[in-house]
């Protein structure tokens, strides 16, 4: 359920007990306040941000509309409702973009009807504040979110995914992708393959070579203690373990 907090913005008593009667049976509203004059209505407005004021227009020490623009020149911008004895007002009022104006005395179904648009404005922007956090997340998080690389070949875009990736060499311009379908070329280095597909089954084994180790059918031991690699659909391809990565290989599989 949407919520907002509204702040009830009258030089007379009355009006402003009225109001609040009123609005106190809608439960997405709850009233953080109260004010009789503008320059209250200002201080609290700075300091509360309500989300919606029910403000009239004629008040003691200036008018409604100096409050509105004040507010507005102090970098809060709440929802505004002119409550009001007068109509002729009405024009100016919408001028600042007031979302309504309601008049004196107030009627339950014309305040039905505002609370019903203040509503359809609080669920509107939460909505977009949601859109915004998973937009926000996916940028924050776009290497989880990598389900597709796209790659060139032949004049052609192709989208791999990293799964049939079997392993990357690094090439003097970038790295050469060796895949399910095929080899690629790629602008990327290893280093920034390896952080874009950020998945735990591929491993660098070599300053030359990224590897999938769900593609790798066997290991070989080589000389010095390293080893060779050889990956599926690769057979023929020699893919090294350097010394410096081979106690991690040898961790990985406990050999």
């Amino acid at each position: 359920m949407v919520e907002f907090t509204v702040l009830l913005v009258d030089d007379e008593p009355p009006a402003r007990e009225e109001l609040r009667y009123l609005l106190e049976a809608y439960e997405q509203i709850k009233i953080v306040g109260e004010a009789s004059s503008g320059q209250e209505a200002i201080e609290k407005i700075l300091t509360i941000k309500p989300d919606v004021i029910f403000l009239d227009i004629q008040l003691s020490d200036m008018d409604g509309f100096e409050v509105a623009w004040q507010v507005f020149s102090g970098g809060v911008t709440p929802v505004v409702v002119f409550a009001t004895a007068y109509d002729e007002y009405a024009v100016k009022a919408f001028e600042i973009n007031a979302l309504d104006y309601i008049l004196k005395p107030f009627s339950e179904k014309r305040l039905n009807k505002t609370v019903s648009r203040l509503i359809e404005v609080f669920m509107e922007r939460r909505q977009k504040q949601q859109s915004l956090k998973v937009s926000d997340y996916l940028k924050k998080n776009r290497k989880s979110a990598c389900h597709k690389l796209s790659l060139w070949k032949n004049d052609r875009i192709y989208l791999i995914c990293p799964q049939e990736i079997c392993y990357c060499e690094a090439v003097e311009k970038g790295s050469k992708i060796k895949t399910e379908k095929g080899e690629f070329l790629s602008p990327y280095t290893l280093s920034e393959l390896e952080e874009k597909i950020a998945r735990p089954e591929f491993v660098r084994t070599h300053k030359s070579y990224l590897v999938n180790f769900d593609k790798v059918k066997e290991i070989i031991p080589w000389f010095n203690g390293t080893f060779i690699l050889c990956i599926q659909g690769y057979e023929k391809e020699e893919v090294p373990v350097s010394r410096r990565h081979a106690r991690e290989l040898r961790e990985m599989f406990e050999i």
